[in-house]
């Protein structure tokens, strides 16, 4: 069973396969006053869930640079606040600033074309990390940017469905299955959960593709992934487990050195 895969590596006293059951609760979703109470934080960790938005290209056909920038939108949460300070469902900035970013010329590439490719289709494919920052364009006055910290592109066209997390293995060793060895944290929410499996299917990834995502797990910036609670149950006991709809790489360039 392909959703095993992930929980085998995790723990290799595993043997036989779990029953899984789609939940109606899902302690990560939604948003709550602890949310709310949090939106200021800036969490700058490898491993944090903070400022986290989807980016989709402007396909607007008029002169920049109020047109032919970028949409950016918080995951997981039902508004943003722009440049400007003011707050909606998504904001607007003319540029991206990559000074902080330390990518390659076409890993800049390969996130764009995942924004173009955001605003003409549903679900999200593009993921950035950063911060709104001012600036003035002539005429047109504070129209901000966006300054990106790290870059997340997905590795499949499935179209992203549930709650975004973060996840990463959480250092737990069991002696029996299921075993919630892997901790899951909300994109700009303030929950997190231990989890016994993560369901790859959904999102039509290859039996190496899973297993680079498994790898990841392992890696400080850990993986990004989209989707939806069940629950795991292997001879009478219970443990959660998500969906992945949708699963994002981290895009870095191995010879860049951060400050």
């Amino acid at each position: 069973m392909l959703r095993s895969l992930m929980a085998v590596a995790a723990l290799p006293l595993i043997f036989g396969s779990a029953c899984a059951t789609q939940s109606s609760t899902d302690e990560l979703a939604g948003e709550t006053a602890a949310d709310n109470v949090a939106d200021g934080k800036a969490d700058g960790a490898v491993d944090g869930a903070y400022t986290y938005f989807q980016v989709s290209a402007d396909l607007r056909k008029c002169l920049s640079p109020v047109c032919g920038g970028y949409f950016m939108a918080r995951v997981n949460r039902s508004t943003t606040v722009c440049a400007n300070g003011s707050s909606a469902a998504s904001c607007y900035v003319p540029q991206l600033d990559w000074t902080e970013a330390h990518l390659r010329d076409d890993q800049q590439a390969k996130l764009l074309d995942a924004a173009s490719q955001d605003a003409t289709s549903d679900g999200v494919r593009a993921l950035v990390r950063g911060r709104f920052a001012s600036k003035t364009y002539p005429g047109h006055g504070n129209l901000g940017r966006f300054v990106v910290t790290e870059a997340w592109v997905a590795e499949t066209s499935a179209v992203s469905g549930g709650v975004f997390v973060r996840v990463r293995d959480g250092g737990v060793r069991c002696i029996a299955a299921p075993c919630a060895s892997t901790i899951e944290k909300g994109l700009n929410i303030s929950r997190s959960a231990m989890i016994a499996e993560i369901d790859w299917s959904p999102a039509g990834l290859s039996s190496n593709e899973i297993q680079g995502f498994v790898d990841d797990l392992f890696t400080p910036s850990g993986a990004i992934i989209a989707g939806d609670r069940y629950t795991v149950t292997e001879a009478g006991r219970h443990a959660k487990g998500r969906t992945a709809t949708a699963a994002f790489h981290r895009l870095a360039d191995p010879t860049a050195t951060a400050p």
